[in-house]
């Protein structure tokens, strides 16, 4: 009986579209990003994997394949609208997915250190719920402003966070490596964050090599303008192109109707 209430008050999310696309952008040969939609499930996720050989793509696939295996529906469903639960369904999956991909790595030397950012976002009710590691970023859009949903787990950020920052004598690679990612133990657990969304809002889940080559103000404009998740998708990947495309990009926009 409480998995019925918890099924029938899931089924009133927002109505939505959503389309996703990836480019291995002009530099790099391979795209190690990775991304799924489950519309069924209103369940989206993103990869950016790193590390030697096939050693990012794998990362980024096996990440993916098991956390879309773990979050299933009857799993989100029985969570319902609690949030908590769902925060620990993520939560777990996470932990699950880290641990796949440390054993698969520590199994093939061609694969030693091997590892993804990682972002899932569940849409349940009127609350996105999101759960990451890494700089693969969420965010937020409605009709006044671009909000960054996620915090990115670099060396950069976390020192801005400090009390003191002093950058001036960092390299600047080190500043931007992730210090948060799937494939190795995490220093801590992944970030969750819920916030209520509504009609007309738009999600875009995106890899670095969107948000590194394509400014803020342009991400806003091209995302309030959207009447087609489709062909934002695809203005999106070509903006970080013709910015150079200097790393696979990958975008994934959830229109709420």
């Amino acid at each position: 009986m409480i998995n019925f209430f918890k099924r029938l008050f899931r089924t009133k999310s927002l109505p939505m579209s959503s389309a996703g696309l990836t480019h291995p952008g002009l530099v790099r040969k391979k795209n190690e990003d990775h991304f799924v939609q489950f519309k069924d499930r209103k369940l989206f996720l993103v990869a950016d994997g790193m590390g030697g050989h096939q050693g990012g793509e794998v990362a980024s696939h096996t990440a993916i394949q098991i956390i879309a295996d773990d979050l299933t529906d009857t799993v989100l469903t029985s969570a319902g609208s609690d949030q908590a639960e769902i925060r620990h369904a993520l939560l777990r999956s996470f932990e699950r997915a880290n641990n796949a991909v440390m054993v698969r790595a520590n199994s093939d030397e061609t694969l030693t250190g091997m590892g993804c950012t990682l972002i899932a976002a569940v849409l349940n009710g009127q609350t996105l719920h999101t759960c990451h590691v890494g700089d693969t970023r969420c965010y937020v859009v409605d009709d006044l402003a671009l909000h960054q949903i996620t915090q990115d787990h670099s060396a950069l950020v976390e020192r801005l966070n400090d009390s003191s920052p002093n950058l001036e004598n960092d390299p600047l690679p080190a500043r931007h490596a992730v210090t948060r990612v799937i494939g190795f133990p995490f220093p801590e657990p992944p970030e969750y964050n819920a916030v209520h969304i509504k009609s007309g809002d738009r999600i875009l889940l995106c890899s670095d090599g969107l948000w590194s080559m394509v400014d803020e103000e342009s991400i806003r404009t091209v995302l309030q303008e959207a009447r087609s998740a489709e062909k934002t998708v695809e203005t999106l990947i070509d903006l970080a192109n013709e910015a150079g495309g200097l790393d696979n990009i990958t975008a994934v926009l959830i229109m709420i109707d």
